[in-house]
């Protein structure tokens, strides 16, 4: 029995306390039947890893149920595994993650499935649901890393992307195949490439291969990190085909230079200026030392009296970028100031904009006996601090 696959979906929205990238990929069958493919991968520290005997241990369990529309459960299984290390360290390890993929044969009715993910030590757990979409432009994507298919489709500094587009139906014929590479709607790369012909399986394939390194020979990401989208659309001889597809490029922020500067500015709450113009003039490959020494000093408080961490710091600098912006200065406004400084407040009072007042709020931390006053005082939704001394 041969299956090709037909979808090679975006990362799936999840929602839960358990970290985790679910992907989909959709085969057909010799038999009319369908092979629904989930891809995971779960990062060690959101697992909980148990000492057994010699070694350390997580167990977690991912289940797929397929739905019609009528919502009936049409297909469905649960498989268990563990991930498990001689060692503590990988275990800890902010960049080491456990990898998998489980597979389901459904119906042509399914419509709808949901995954679920669970750490059995725990009752950490995610949710994805999602729409079961099939292909209609008549090509499809295979990506492969180091040779291999590659089931979660994300790339480092020392991979190569490779993508191989072939057509869906083995009577299609094209010449070659133009490939773009995009990052937030902006074309970053792409080539037009020939197609090639093969026997496969007893029949002929049509194909064209885009390769592209993510770093160059001294480390220096060629892509930054984040999602992309990968475009291929068939060129010459019979029907236009076409695919949308996506993949993720995760490269160590010290290694993507304007990453790297973004988060050293962003330490303008926690260093000093000497300190900061230090860690931006660093060398390419000492980076990762200085930046782990700058948070060493720190100890667990980086703000001594505050006692944030290098990850509470950071979460803290996303939200204010998230949610101070309309007319503010995102991490870099006064409210950003004071929650990346004291975190969420205990209360808030707001006061919205009238003919002879601006909006204001007022911020309550009480375990801290402070209180910050805020005032909308242009207008234009740019909360200026009024007792900076506070701070």
């Amino acid at each position: 029995m041969w299956f090709i696959p037909l979808l090679l979906a975006l990362a799936l929205p999840v929602e839960g306390e358990l970290k985790v990238r679910l992907e989909q990929s959709v085969y057909p069958t010799d038999d009319s039947t369908t092979m629904l493919e989930i891809s995971y991968e779960i990062p060690n520290t959101s697992l909980t890893f148990l000492r057994q005997e010699s070694a350390f241990v997580a167990r977690y369990q991912v289940s797929v149920q397929v739905s019609d529309k009528r919502r009936d459960i049409v297909a469905g299984d649960i498989w268990q595994s563990a991930a498990r290390f001689k060692e503590y360290g990988p275990t800890v390890d902010q960049e080491s993650v456990e990898a998998g993929a489980v597979s389901l044969t459904i119906p042509k009715s399914a419509i709808d499935a949901r995954v679920g993910v669970n750490d059995l030590e725990s009752e950490r757990s995610a949710l994805a649901t999602f729409r079961i979409e099939r292909p209609t432009g008549g090509l499809i994507v295979r990506f492969f890393r180091a040779g291999k298919p590659a089931s979660v489709r994300k790339y480092g500094i020392g991979d190569t992307l490779v993508a191989v587009a072939e057509a869906v139906n083995s009577q299609s014929r094209f010449d070659s195949c133009r490939f773009v590479v995009k990052h937030e709607g902006r074309a970053v790369t792409g080539a037009t490439l020939p197609a090639r012909t093969g026997d496969e399986g007893g029949r002929t394939k049509v194909s064209a291969r885009f390769e592209f390194p993510i770093g160059d020979s001294t480390s220096v990401a060629r892509l930054g990190g984040g999602d992309y989208t990968l475009e291929v659309a068939s060129l010459g001889a019979g029907q236009p085909l076409s695919a949308t597809t996506g993949f993720r490029v995760d490269v160590p922020f010290y290694l993507d230079d304007s990453v790297y500067v973004d988060k050293v500015n962003q330490l303008v709450y926690v260093a000093t200026d000497a300190e900061s113009k230090h860690l931006r003039s660093v060398p390419r490959g000492e980076r990762r030392q200085a930046w782990s020494d700058f948070w060493k000093k720190r100890g667990p408080s980086p703000t001594s009296k505050l006692g944030l961490t290098e990850e509470d710091y950071f979460e803290r600098i996303q939200y204010a970028q998230e949610h101070f912006v309309h007319g503010d200065r995102g991490y870099l406004s006064d409210r950003g100031h004071v929650y990346v400084l004291y975190g969420p407040p205990d209360q808030i009072d707001s006061r919205p904009f009238e003919i002879d007042s601006p909006a204001q709020e007022v911020w309550y931390y009480y375990q801290a006996s402070k209180q910050f006053e805020f005032v909308d005082k242009y207008g234009a939704g740019e909360f200026v601090l009024v007792n900076r001394e506070e701070l």
